[in-house]
């Protein structure tokens, strides 16, 4: 295929930076004003969070945007900054000073191909590389845009190109909307099945989690192990999730007998995340299935064990990941040097509203058929996004 060799700056028309506008200016009903965060990884403009500015701020020329502009995100962290968006249709719209509109000759190039063009050089590191960087910011300027060198195909293959990357990603994104749709089944399934624990409408009793769960602490890591007699795999709060736990990195930690009789997994263990730098994230929970024998936890993670003739783990799993139960564990949580912490008295004051153990059988066992779901839909869409990235390469290239 013949392909043009030029720069960037030969096939643009115009490149004109944004204007800055305070957040005390900030108005309802005014002219949006798009900001980085406005711009997603996959090229697409994302209106669920908007600034609206007074429109006299805005700079002449600056408060519209036509379809083919492509929004290039020149300031942000050195991991997101380079990140592209095509707008797909005119809209009223201001864009920041950290973001420049470019329009490139139709004649020559279809601006879709060129935004899948900077999207390849942003996700390939290209941008990160080489951005100006200064604290937490890093800056790449259109004028370093411009002197880029760019192979370009005739324009009906960039258009062809285009429509076959956009079927493609077409397909990833409805792949992710299903997956994300498999993940929203646990919690309307545990509505359903027992109600809203904080109205509780079906009348359970409640029950603490130490009445009816061992509750246990894990392994501190720490070098004065190195002469401990046993070596043992454990777990770390990067292993736990609520969904699933990632067992790709499991290390080894230095235990006597003792330790590891005391800190050793069963399936159906429920790890709680003791610490985290996200207030969110505490109280995170999994379930360990087993398969590695012995594995222990760390200090970090809380195993609860329940007594099987009360509470089934799957759903005391699905309590603790519930908002009510997160809302329990951030609000006994403790901030301490930007670490958030809870305890294992703070685990065992938790109250769970107990149902027959059969309907929690029946729960786990419905669980179990979605937990199938989520898994066939996560490797679809893993699949759906190898097919896409593969076909970027073949039109891009692997390197930067």
């Amino acid at each position: 295929m013949q392909m043009t060799a030029t720069t960037v700056g030969d096939i643009i028309t115009a490149d004109e930076p944004g204007f800055a506008c305070s957040k005390t200016k900030l108005v309802d009903n005014g002219l949006i004003h798009l900001r980085p965060f406005n711009i997603d990884l996959d090229g697409k403009i994302s209106l669920t969070e908007l600034y609206q500015v007074p429109p006299d701020e805005a700079l002449a020329g600056r408060a519209k945007l036509e379809a083919g502009d492509i929004l290039f995100n020149n300031t942000n962290s050195a991991e997101l900054v380079g990140k592209a968006a095509l707008v797909s249709e005119p809209m009223e719209a201001g864009f920041s000073n950290h973001i420049n509109r470019i329009r490139v000759n139709q004649s020559k190039v279809d601006p879709r191909w060129f935004a899948l063009w900077i999207r390849k050089k942003r996700e390939t590191g290209f941008f990160t590389r080489n951005a100006t960087r200064w604290v937490s910011q890093a800056a790449f300027k259109s004028s370093e845009l411009r002197r880029l060198p760019i192979n370009v195909p005739p324009l009906v293959e960039q258009r062809r190109v285009a429509d076959l990357l956009s079927r493609a990603e077409s397909i990833v994104r409805m792949r992710r909307e299903a997956e994300q749709k498999a993940k929203e089944i646990i919690p309307a399934l545990f509505l359903d099945m027992f109600g809203d624990p904080a109205t509780n409408p079906k009348g359970w009793i409640f029950r603490t989690i130490g009445e009816v769960a061992d509750i246990q602490g894990g392994l501190q890591v720490t070098t004065k192990r190195a002469s401990l007699p046993l070596e043992v795999p454990y777990l770390r709060v990067a292993n736990v999730h609520r969904t699933h736990l990632d067992l790709s990195e499991i290390k080894l930690i230095r235990a006597t007998e003792a330790e590891l009789n005391r800190t050793r997994l069963l399936p159906g263990d429920l790890l709680v995340i003791e610490g985290h730098g996200n207030p969110a994230e505490i109280g995170r929970v999994g379930i360990w299935p087993g398969g590695i024998d012995p594995c222990v936890h760390q200090n970090h993670l809380i195993r609860v064990r329940c007594m099987p003739e009360r509470f089934h783990p799957v759903y005391v799993w699905a309590y603790l990941n519930s908002a009510d139960g997160r809302r329990f564990l951030l609000r006994e949580g403790k901030t301490t040097s930007g670490l958030n912490t809870i305890s294992v008295s703070n685990v065992k004051g938790v109250s769970v509203p107990q149902p027959p153990i059969e309907l929690q059988k029946r729960f786990a066992d419905r669980i179990a058929e979605v937990t199938a779901l989520q898994g066939s839909q996560q490797m679809a869409s893993i699949r759906a996004n190898h097919a896409f990235q593969s076909l970027m390469a073949g039109v891009f290239g692997e390197g930067a």
